[in-house]
């Protein structure tokens, strides 16, 4: 470019009228190289650019997959403590103390307490409509339903699988500790109730309205 103006004046009028010639000829052969050039840079812009997309693509979905399972485990965790607090506030008037004097028990071990003895009531095990009378028991059927709901929302909950066995984990140890029968602390020793000669079913001093709720929880210990 900066040469130029030195070169015209060396050539001749009669060199300057081939140049027009020279340079439509190169023209019409570099035309279609660079339209192709062109194409070609296009067609990999256009490809960069979708790949972009497809990677800002994939970082939305994975953010919000992870605020999905970010919520699920919220939500469990708030589940869960509910069911801490209702096993917590679990209230029971023991009236069988050393001293023969009322006793006001709270958590598990005024459940066990209740459930040891609800059989001293005067309430057959076996009437569901005398035992739903109990604030007791509708109080641990209430607990058990909560279990269930949680249950439920393990299984059905997007989360990592460490999460689920975490919370599979805690909910089996929360209701073996607090609610479920002493036979079930022990899986190895294999102890078993004795059979009940009323129903023939060994559901011990449980009501078989309870009992029956806590077998059909147990089936969540496993994994599926």
């Amino acid at each position: 470019m900066f040469a130029t103006p030195w070169l015209f004046p060396l050539l001749s009028v009669h060199d300057l009228k081939n140049v027009g010639k020279i340079g439509s000829a190169f023209w019409e052969i570099a035309a279609p190289i660079a339209q192709l050039i062109g194409i070609i840079l296009l067609f990999l812009a256009l490809r960069e650019r979708r790949t972009a997309n497809n990677i800002v693509q994939m970082q939305v979905e994975a953010k919000n997959k992870q605020d999905i399972q970010e919520r699920s485990v919220k939500h469990l965790h708030e589940l869960y403590t509910l069911l801490e607090n209702n096993i917590s506030n679990f209230s029971y008037e023991s009236k069988f103390d050393v001293n023969n004097k009322v006793k006001v028990l709270q958590g598990k071990r005024a459940i066990r307490c209740f459930i040891n003895d609800i059989e001293e009531m005067n309430i057959d095990l076996h009437d569901n409509d005398l035992l739903l009378q109990k604030d007791g028991v509708r109080e641990i059927l209430s607990i058990l339903r909560i279990a269930e709901h949680i249950f439920e929302k393990i299984k059905e909950a997007d989360i990592e699988e460490a999460d689920r066995n975490f919370y599979l984990n805690i909910m089996k140890h929360e209701l073996i500790f607090s609610i479920f029968p002493y036979t079930d602390l022990d899986e190895s020793a294999n102890l078993k109730f004795e059979i009940c000669e009323d129903c023939d079913e060994p559901h011990g001093n449980y009501p078989p309205l309870i009992f029956d709720k806590m077998q059909q929880l147990k089936r969540h210990f496993l994994k599926e």
